[in-house]
C-alpha cells in the first residue's frame, strides 16, 4: 500500500480498531468512534 492509499480519521471504515497510544502502549481494541475521539483530544491522527 502507497502512501497516498492510507486511510486517516475520518476515512477508516473498519467498525473496530486496535488503538495504540503515542508511546507504543496498546490500548485494546475499541469501536472507532471511540479511537476517532482519543486521537481528536490528543491532537493525533487516527491511522
Amino acid at each position: 500500500m502507497s502512501f497516498k492509499e492510507l486511510r486517516i480519521n475520518e476515512r477508516i471504515r473498519a467498525r473496530e480498531v486496535r488503538l495504540i497510544d503515542e508511546e507504543g502502549k496498546q490500548l485494546g481494541v475499541v469501536p472507532f468512534a471511540q479511537a476517532l475521539q482519543n486521537a481528536h483530544e490528543r491532537n493525533l491522527d487516527l491511522v
